[in-house]
């Protein structure tokens, strides 16, 4: 299989050997000597094709840059020290990496639902800032009011059990394999404990931008309706002179003085 002889070829040297006779083991030698001469020149070949297969299974495993130069078989490149040796070496190591992917499968599986779960949460909050999509009329804003229901509500559900299963799962890999579990290059608990970070900084953030428009919103309504409380008017105070004050009633009583001297005048 491996050196790609047609079937037909392979079935016209079976049908022309018969029994176990001097003719029969000497086609056979000679068909194996053919086959060993094709091998050689397709060694090359093969190795390319095995490490091309490995190069694949390692995007596929998350494999670290240690685990990737740890497999020193997949760095010689000098064709001339290429043997059977070599390319049975490259397809053990595809099987290791087969088995491995096949052990990480269900965690891949999680954590590939919690991504999409947490890329989902980002466009349900992007949904909410955008208040356009409350203009919309009848059916079509039901529909989209239904929509954002959904998705809170598997937010809301599927997040946390996501989170708690995977959690178990990691530390159960640690335990087993004594290694983190690398995800596209990185530990994965430590993307989960970034993740978290990020979301609460997030969330802070708009606690503090809904606070800051909030008291700019009063002290617009503030400034454009004036103070709150207008200023009460003071009490008149009464004039003050140097002389003393000048009344009306002083006039009646200078008059009255003045008719008692002219009477006195008249009788004297």
């Amino acid at each position: 299989a491996k050196l790609r002889i047609p079937e037909e070829e392979q079935r016209a040297f079976t049908e022309s050997v018969q029994g176990l006779g001097l003719d029969t083991i000497e086609k056979g030698q000679s068909e194996l000597n053919r086959l060993s001469e094709l091998k050689s020149q397709m060694l090359g070949k093969l190795v390319a094709e095995a490490r091309e297969q490995i190069s694949e299974l390692w995007e596929k495993t998350n494999a670290t840059d240690e685990q990737r130069h740890s497999f020193k078989e997949f760095h010689i490149r000098d064709e001339e020290l290429f043997s059977d040796d070599i390319l049975e070496t490259h397809e053990h190591y595809i099987r290791d990496l087969e088995a491995r992917l096949e052990y990480m499968k269900p965690i891949l599986k999680i954590i590939e639902r919690r991504e999409d779960i947490l890329r989902e949460r980002m466009k349900y909050e992007e949904l909410q800032k955008d208040s356009d999509r409350l203009k919309q009329r009848g059916a079509a804003l039901t529909k989209q009011l239904m929509l954002e229901e959904k998705m809170a509500r598997r937010i809301k559900k599927e997040l946390p059990k996501l989170t708690t299963m995977l959690e178990a799962k990691l530390r159960d890999w640690k335990r087993t394999n004594g290694e983190d579990f690398v995800y596209h290059g990185e530990v994965y608990r430590n993307i989960m404990k970034k993740q978290d970070d990020e979301w609460k900084q997030y969330k802070d953030n708009q606690a503090q931008e809904k606070l800051k428009r909030k008291q700019e919103e009063k002290a617009a309504t503030e400034n454009k309706s004036g103070p709150r409380y207008g200023q009460l008017p003071g009490k008149k105070k009464a004039s003050s002179h140097k002389h003393g004050p000048q009344t009306t009633k002083s006039k009646p009583l200078a008059n009255a003085q003045g008719k008692h001297n002219m009477r006195a005048s008249q009788h004297g």
